[in-house]
């Protein structure tokens, strides 16, 4: 049945971002069939089910085009070691003994939780990067219910790395590979599989050449960290490479389906090298900050013709407090108050939701005809004029901090008046309370 959602004040995101004042969506199942003023909708499709929106702010669905799920359990833990000095340390005392930790029903809850943030906050899509060396088997079909629970669409893949052996390295080659053809006999729309890499210096050359002439009969790119801390960069070169960028494109690694998550350690040369491969890049400044790597020179990139995207890496399942965080810290970075305002807004509005249609094959994250039934509504009324040139300020100082009205993904509302649709609030409960006895019990095995 076709449905109407009007009375809205609309902001459409993408390359031809309006704002419709009293405007209306019209949607069945999975797809838009109409965006306009509610008039004009209502003509369009006079037998359709309206409902109002009482002049709330609508958008589309909100899109995290880096983050790890798995790090859930990493909350609040106290490690048994000295603090780490740097990047490197940071990996080998918190994050690999964590994933080397995880079990399968670890892999589900530390999933479950993130998600159920992803809905209260208006993300429905999620591009994920996994790791659970020793729970690895499955593991992507663990995540894959775990979106399916919440009506989510997730975008999967398992970092495979040298790092722990090779039998290791090989059931993550085989995890990602099963993985996606399995998608591809399935045809579905709301998750999507791409193939995963750790970063370059765990990675050894045979392994790179073997996953480089995997993706091609698998017709889908990589997701991997990419010069995130210098040490990487430092490896690479060690190993005979001009940089991180320049061994990954030998192994024929970029592209327009790979996304090369951080690259803050990047030269000019890198830069035209990702430009000319039209590679993904994604921007995630409260990790690149809170691990201390440096800030990458997303205005450059930008200008240079990359598609720079915006993700979390783990901090969170929205990427908004990323946008905020992104819009001051290029200020603050260069002492320029003008720095990076409208990169900001094209990474979040634009970039995304194209990183997004590429991975699932139909427009994501924006608000047109033909796109996927992704929506938000929010609490929120503009205090001031909103136009699709100052979106981003009304965005930034009041979206970011305003709650979700509902929240509708692939046509079904997900989410509704501080309530989710698919579970009870007993379940809800009884996650939370489930996820804080996994993690306790995974503290105690590190």
């Amino acid at each position: 049945m076709m449905k109407i959602l009007g009375h809205a004040l609309i902001s459409t995101f993408g390359e031809n971002h309006t704002i419709i004042e009293d405007g209306a969506v019209a949607y069945k199942d999975d797809k838009i069939y109409g965006v306009g003023t509610t008039e004009e909708i209502k003509k369009r499709f006079p037998s359709a089910k309206f409902r109002s929106a009482f002049g709330r702010l609508l958008t589309p669905g909100i899109i995290n085009a880096h983050m790890h799920l798995y790090s859930t359990f990493a909350r609040g833990i106290a490690l048994k070691t000295q603090p780490a000095e740097n990047f490197p340390q940071i990996l080998e005392r918190l994050w690999w003994h964590l994933d080397r930790s995880l079990k399968p029903e670890d892999v589900e809850y530390s999933a479950l939780i993130p998600l159920m943030d992803a809905v209260r906050n208006g993300v429905t899509t999620l591009i994920d990067h996994h790791s659970s060396p020793h729970a690895l088997g499955g593991s992507l079909e663990i995540l894959k219910k775990s979106f399916r629970k919440f009506g989510l669409r997730g975008c999967l893949c398992y970092e495979v790395s040298d790092r722990d052996g090779a039998s290791r390295r090989d059931a993550g080659i085989e995890e990602n590979a099963n993985f996606i053809r399995g998608l591809k006999l399935e045809n579905e729309k709301d998750i999507a599989g791409i193939f995963g890499l750790h970063a370059s210096f765990t990675l050894e050359d045979p392994t790179l050449s073997r996953v480089s002439e995997l993706i091609k009969s698998l017709k889908c790119g990589v997701h991997i960290h990419a010069a995130e801390d210098r040490s990487d960069l430092e490896d690479a070169r060690r190993r005979g490479y001009r940089s991180v960028i320049d061994r990954l494109h030998r192994f024929g690694l970029t592209g327009h389906d790979s996304i090369f998550a951080h690259c803050v350690h990047v030269d000019q040369i890198d830069f035209q090298t990702l430009a000319l491969t039209k590679t993904n890049v994604v921007h995630n400044p409260r990790s690149n900050m809170n691990n201390a790597v440096g800030c990458a020179n997303v205005e450059h990139m930008m200008s240079e013709k990359i598609p720079v995207a915006l993700g979390t890496d783990g901090f969170s399942a929205s990427p908004l407090a990323d946008l905020t965080t992104a819009n001051i810290l290029h200020k603050h970075n260069s002492k320029d108050p003008r720095k990076i305002y409208a990169e900001v807004w094209k990474m979040f509005s634009r970039n995304n939701p194209a990183l997004a249609h590429r991975l699932f094959k139909i427009p994501l994250g924006v608000l047109e005809e033909g796109a996927g039934s992704d929506m938000v509504l929010w609490n929120y009324y503009p205090p001031t004029p909103i136009s699709a040139s100052n979106t981003l300020g009304h965005v930034l100082f009041g979206l970011s901090s305003a709650t979700t009205r509902e929240v509708i993904c692939q046509g079904k509302t997900i989410y509704e008046n501080g309530k989710f649709s698919l579970i009870s609030e007993d379940e809800e409960v009884a996650i939370h309370a489930k996820s804080r006895e996994l993690a306790q019990a995974l503290w105690d095995r590190l």
